[in-house]
């Protein structure tokens, strides 16, 4: 889902591992896959900056012999993945009828009641882990040691993308959550205003065409487009004219130079010039809901759109096209993703690893890609014939070469907040751009330096 939690919602701080480029594209064969992926396959960092936890699991726990009740949890985006989580909890315990699983979704603040739940000692035996969780709760000792059980059941973390397993791992390379899935930002448009208004195919726009575009299509109770006071959203567009958010080590913030004031009073003219508005604008929670009911003709979203709007605005017509290229011709997009990790408490351990092995295999990937809500993370369904036959999936997956990890390590949840507290002063006419970016960015650098 979006951002790590879905449709843009932001998630706390945690963790302190500096990850600057999750994934880049290769052109080489992927590790361990025999297959070539998308353009090659995600590449992670050189490696874990994950401190390795004092006392944990160094072997895996023997299967038990009676019945078994494993309580699950995740945060709750929509009623679609709440289905299909269900779905496959459901296959998992067909295939393991001594196993219930129990699904109790976290509607809202997933990560500060998560960590409520932990201080007080209840927590869930199998749960989403985002990647500043992954980094805070490794650390801590909290999550179980998958290592063990992988070396077990031959389960290779070379099965997975590098780039998205590598910040769920210890620096010894002990493996402690695995990827559920991942997901890209693409232009969501919709095709019956395009064609209302003599547009094109948006495929190979560019920042102009896309501005232009949202001119032509703002027309009496309907804007060009949705874009959030968001450092989730406006990210890409900073990647793509060649910024950064963070300096190389992390320990300040880089997005307040030429280019990222750039970029932000390119984000920010829609507003100023009524051709977009933010989802509040217009009644709408998110971005997704906005589109849905057309209020805008345009949005940048991930998977997660795909089945929303199949179960919730089924009559609108829509295409996803690749993000728009910066006057330099550059491209940025983010890269998000979760993992599926156990409780280090968990009085049963090897039914916790036997279905997060279910839940991260090809079987359940498979059908999380088929309903179009994310992307495998699992190499071996890289060239999946789904992709040829969607498109639009397709362009997602593509979009992980220009993809940048939308997470800054310790600093995350402060980046997202300056960053966005920035974009809607300027969106509300309160700050100009070099000032908000400015401001933003001493703010950071002071919590970077009291919390290194």
């Amino acid at each position: 889902m979006s951002r790590f939690l879905g449709k843009g919602i932001r998630c706390a701080s945690g963790g302190v591992i500096a990850l600057t480029l999750l994934a880049l594209l290769t052109s080489c064969g992927n590790s361990g896959s025999g297959n070539n992926g998308p353009a090659g396959g995600l590449k992670g960092p050189q490696n874990s900056l994950i401190a390795c936890p004092q006392s944990t699991n160094t072997t895996a726990a023997s299967p038990e012999s009676g019945n078994v009740t494993l309580n699950v949890t995740g945060f709750s985006s929509s009623p679609a993945e709440d289905a299909l989580v269900q779905q496959g909890l459901n296959a998992f315990h067909a295939q393991n009828p001594k196993i219930t699983v129990n699904w109790s979704p976290i509607p809202t603040d997933y990560e500060t009641k998560m960590k409520a739940n932990v201080t007080a000692g209840n927590v869930a035996d199998v749960f989403y882990v985002t990647p500043p969780m992954g980094v805070e709760y490794a650390k801590a000792g909290k999550l179980l040691n998958l290592s063990p059980y992988m070396g077990r059941d031959n389960v290779s973390p070379s099965s997975f993308y590098p780039g998205l397993q590598q910040p769920f791992d210890c620096a010894d390379g002990s493996v402690y959550a695995i990827p559920k899935d991942w997901n890209t930002l693409g232009l969501f448009y919709n095709k019956t205003m395009f064609q209302a208004a003599g547009l094109g195919d948006p495929s190979s726009w560019t920042w102009t065409d896309f501005q232009n575009a949202a001119k032509t299509l703002t027309k009496g109770k309907v804007h060009g487009a949705a874009l959030p006071a968001d450092a989730s959203r406006w990210g890409a567009f900073l990647y793509a004219d060649g910024g950064q958010m963070l300096s190389s080590d992390g320990k300040s913030a880089a997005f307040n130079d030429a280019t990222g004031i750039a970029a932000a009073t390119y984000y920010t003219s829609f507003e100023a010039n009524k051709t977009g508005v933010q989802p509040s604008d217009v009644g709408a929670g998110w971005d997704g809901e906005a589109f849905g009911k057309q209020e805008v003709a345009m949005t940048f979203e991930g998977g997660w759109m795909i089945p929303f709007m199949s179960t919730t605005y089924p009559s609108v017509q829509y295409g996803i096209a690749p993000m728009p290229a910066a006057a330099s011709g550059g491209h940025g997009n983010l890269l998000y993703t979760n993992a599926w990790g156990a409780y280090s408490g968990t009085k049963h351990p090897d039914a916790a690893w036997k279905l997060i092995e279910y839940m991260t295999g090809a079987t359940y990937q498979k059908q999380v890609l088929e309903d179009g809500f994310a992307l495998p993370s699992i190499q071996s369904l890289a060239n999946d014939p789904y992709f040829t036959q969607n498109p639009g999936v397709k362009v997602l997956q593509d979009g992980a070469q220009y993809g940048h990890a939308d997470f800054y390590g310790a600093a995350d949840a402060e980046v997202h907040t300056q960053v966005a507290n920035a974009l809607q002063s300027v969106m509300l006419g309160k700050a100009t751009v070099p000032n908000a970016l400015n401001t933003a960015a001493q703010t950071i650098n002071t919590w970077i330096q009291q919390n290194e």
